[in-house]
């Protein structure tokens, strides 16, 4: 019952995704998303690797198949070949005994012999034929595992240069990353010191003028002026003092 159950649940499903609109939607969603997860990953060195080795081990698998059959093909026609040469040196054997036949004039047993030799004839025939073919599709089959070779090493050079050009990429656009983060960290901590030290000269330059205009600072001022007219005045005073008495 349960295995009826899962059959039915199969067979619905299938008739789901293969004729209803919703389906073959989400059936098309999800060769998309497949599809540009396969995208991704063949972009990275190590999934290109594993795509390249997947396809080759394939196409080396074909050749072992190939190889094999090719194998067995040429086993048959040294088989067929061995087998051809036996049937031509008895069909040789026939024209003899045959000929001796007639020389005395045994015509029972020419008959015997010639029947022999002419199932022999046919085997013979049967025998090329059969051999043509093979050697034929002998032929298509070393045709393909030349071309099958050809085809691995090609993917081999293929995949050597692709992951090749793929880690070098991604080593210059780590460096570049890398540079570009150095910089924009540079950059922030050199703004951070600019900002200090505008930040520490607005701040002693605030602190210079607001001491200039201090009431207190005003004041020492006006006092020193006041000492500096007064020892003028003072040093004025003693000169014509001095003048003055010069002249007694």
């Amino acid at each position: 019952m349960t295995v009826l159950i899962i059959v039915i649940l199969v067979i619905a499903a299938v008739v789901f995704f293969t004729t209803t609109k919703t389906g073959k939607r989400l059936k098309m969603r999800a060769s998309g998303t497949a599809d540009e997860i396969i995208g991704n990953d063949a972009s990275t060195p190590d999934g290109a690797k594993a795509y390249y080795n997947s396809i080759i081990w394939k196409k080396e698998d074909t050749y072992t198949k190939t190889n094999s059959l090719y194998t067995q093909v040429e086993g048959k026609i040294q088989n067929y070949e061995t087998q051809l040469r036996q049937l031509q040196k008895e069909n040789m054997q026939m024209d003899l005994s045959v000929a001796s036949c007639i020389d005395r004039n045994d015509d029972e047993g020419a008959k015997v012999y010639l029947a022999r030799q002419q199932e022999i004839t046919d085997k013979i025939e049967t025998i090329k034929t059969t051999l043509k073919e093979l050697k034929e599709n002998r032929d298509v089959q070393k045709e393909n595992l030349t071309a099958l070779q050809e085809e691995i090493k090609s993917l081999k050079a293929e995949k050597d240069k692709a992951v090749f050009t793929l880690e070098a990429a991604e080593t210059v656009k780590s460096l570049q990353s890398a540079t570009s983060t150095s910089s924009q960290e540079e950059d922030r901590m050199l703004e951070k010191v600019r900002e200090g030290v505008q930040k520490t000269k607005e701040q002693a330059d605030g602190t210079r003028i607001a001491y200039k205009n201090s009431i207190d600072v005003q004041m020492k001022r006006l006092d020193k002026k006041m000492k500096d007219e007064e020892l003028q005045k003072n040093n004025i005073f003693y000169s014509v003092w001095c003048n003055s008495h010069a002249e007694y």
